[in-house]
């Protein structure tokens, strides 16, 4: 089979504790995702295990997927309204409105090239730079623990596609800035989740999906977009693997959520190399024997991508601040400034995940109090 079998054990044990009667020591964490995506076959059930196993089973977790819960949409209002304890993933540009903040960096996705410094920077952001982003998560009885990083951005096309004049009129699933980008190119921007646009491609509503080369595995997408154009157009690193209902938190020992906050790197870092990168490589190898064809981009995008980029470091803090978010600029100076760090942490780390989450603890995690956090 394509996909390594060992990453179904995860999902088993926590998807276990669904049978158990219910319990004030069993919580909830509900997701959109599809029980085998990598998000959660390599991050959030091997998390749920650690803190289960951490607490020495005083705090057990239920894993509902599959969107049973709450679509991707309506995920922060389904944990602030404690239909789950805790879930994901958050994407800040579906709640533009109630994450307005936390979406100023979520609109800077093409600071690195890096998927291991983007996911490392928005969690230092987040947690040690950017008060105004855990205060929207705060206004919706929810609190950020921990995010993760895709991999880059690519159009995953049911027609063939090779530059950048192929756009013109093109309906592609994006959301957030990128949109922008593809606006310029002739395209017509769809918002809405991976689901929701795997339905509208198999309609014909939908010609692309700017998304991971990943998702054509993680979403069913092999028969559906057999054109991938290979071209680095962002990287999305600030969906939140693990956001928590703050009556839940209050709820938890402090060594419980000790124990929540200590697995956190390790949530991240799997998800990222061990979730997107890895199966970007898998995937890349499979491309060929399912009959995909990916393109190299020819560079005419270049030049319009490059302006786009700088442009877009005056565009995203007037946006925001225009929405009312007063902080923008000095929430695009911190997180400019964490991009440079992880720049030079990751030159000294590498894509190695166990490093990885060494470093966040180091630089980040080991800071946080279970108390105040």
């Amino acid at each position: 089979m394509f996909r390594r079998l060992s990453l179904a054990a995860p999902v088993a044990v926590a998807l276990a504790f669904a049978g158990q009667p219910a319990s004030a020591a069993e919580y909830v964490y509900g997701s959109w995702n599809s029980p085998k995506n990598v998000v959660l076959t390599e991050g959030v059930a091997p998390y749920l295990e650690a803190v289960t196993k951490e607490t020495g089973g005083s705090l057990k977790w239920k894993l509902l997927a599959g969107a049973q819960l709450f679509g991707g949409r309506a995920t922060l209002a389904g944990i602030r309204d404690r239909i789950a304890d805790a879930g994901g993933p958050v994407i800040p540009a579906f709640t533009r409105k109630e994450l307005r903040a936390a979406n100023v960096v979520y609109d800077l996705i093409n600071a690195s090239v890096s998927p291991v410094v983007m996911a490392g920077a928005v969690a230092e952001t987040y947690h040690l730079d950017c008060p105004d982003c855990k205060g929207d998560f705060s206004r919706n009885n929810a609190l950020f623990l921990a995010n993760y990083a895709s991999t880059r951005f690519n159009l995953l096309c049911r027609a063939p596609i090779a530059k950048a004049s192929d756009m013109k009129g093109r309906r592609v699933r994006v959301v957030g800035a990128l949109g922008r980008f593809l606006k310029s190119l002739g395209a017509v921007p769809v918002g809405g989740s991976p689901a929701k646009a795997v339905q509208a491609i198999q309609r014909g509503n939908l010609d692309c999906i700017a998304g991971p080369i990943s998702w054509l595995q993680s979403f069913g997408l092999w028969d559906l977009t057999k054109h991938v154009l290979d071209a680095e157009l962002a990287i999305q690193p600030t969906p939140s693997g693990m956001v928590v209902n703050r009556d839940a938190w209050k709820a938890l020992s402090k060594s419980e959520r000790a124990a929540m906050i200590k697995h956190a790197p390790s949530l991240i870092a799997n998800i990222t190399i061990r979730g997107y990168m890895a199966e970007d490589v898998e995937v890349r190898a499979e491309a060929k024997k399912r009959g995909v064809t990916i393109t190299p981009e020819d560079g005419s995008m270049g030049p319009a991508f490059e302006a786009y980029k700088k442009n877009e470091l005056k565009v995203v803090p007037e946006l925001a601040k225009k929405d009312g978010v007063e902080s923008a600029d000095a929430i695009v100076k911190a997180h400019l400034a964490n991009v440079a760090k992880w720049e030079k942490i990751h030159e000294k780390i590498g894509d190695d995940p166990d490093k990885f989450a060494q470093a966040l603890w180091d630089e980040v995690f080991s800071k946080l109090d279970p108390d105040k956090i």
